[in-house]
C-alpha cells in the first residue's frame, strides 16, 4: 500500500522532531498525525490548543492521549469519549478510576462492555446495562430474571456471579 505526501510530510516531522511552527500546524491539522505529534514528540502537557481540539474529535485518540500524554483526565476530550462503549469503560477504569457518567448511556448499549462497568468500575448493578446483556438472552433484564435464567450465555453467568457478590 502506498504512502500518500501527507502521510511521507507527517512521518518526516516525527522522525526529525521537528517542533517548527509550520510542523506542528501541519500535525494539529488532522486528528491522528495531532495524536503522533503529541505521544511522539511532545509527551508533555504542552500540546497546542490546535492539537488538542483535533485530539478530542476522537474517541480513541482522546482516550490514548488521556493515558499516554497527560496521565489523567483529558476534559476536552470527555464529550467525544462518551460516545464510545469501549473508550468509555476505558477511561473511566484506566484514567478516571471512577464512574464515568457522561459514557454511561454509551456503555450500556453494550452487554460486555455494561458486565465489566458494573463490576470493575461500579462495584454495584449497573441497570442501565441490563437492558443490553437481556438482548443477548433475547428477554428483559430483571435480578428476578437474571438469577433464574438456566442459561450457558456467558453474559447471564458472569453477571449472576458478579451479582451474588455485590448486590446483597
Amino acid at each position: 500500500m502506498a504512502i500518500d505526501r501527507n502521510q511521507r510530510k507527517a512521518n518526516y516531522i516525527l522522525t526529525t522532531q521537528d517542533t517548527s511552527p509550520e510542523a506542528i500546524a501541519f500535525m494539529a491539522s488532522n486528528p491522528k498525525y495531532a495524536y503522533e505529534y503529541a505521544t511522539v514528540i511532545l509527551t508533555t502537557r504542552d500540546t497546542t490548543p490546535e492539537a488538542k481540539e483535533f485530539m478530542a474529535s476522537n474517541p480513541r485518540y482522546a482516550y490514548d492521549y488521556a493515558v499516554k500524554v497527560l496521565n489523567g483526565r483529558f476534559s476536552e476530550g470527555e464529550k467525544t469519549i462518551a460516545t464510545s462503549a469501549e473508550f468509555s469503560y476505558e477511561y473511566a477504569e484506566n484514567v478516571l478510576n471512577d464512574r464515568f457518567k457522561e459514557g454511561e448511556k454509551a456503555i450500556a448499549t453494550d452487554a460486555w462492555y455494561s458486565l465489566w462497568y458494573a463490576r470493575d468500575v461500579l462495584k454495584v448493578r449497573f441497570r442501565k446495562g441490563e437492558k443490553a446483556m437481556a438482548a443477548k438472552l433475547n428477554s428483559k433484564a430483571s435480578k428476578a430474571f437474571l438469577f433464574s435464567i438456566a442459561s450457558d450465555s456467558p453474559y447471564a453467568n458472569i453477571y449472576k456471579k458478579f451479582l451474588k457478590t455485590y448486590d446483597k
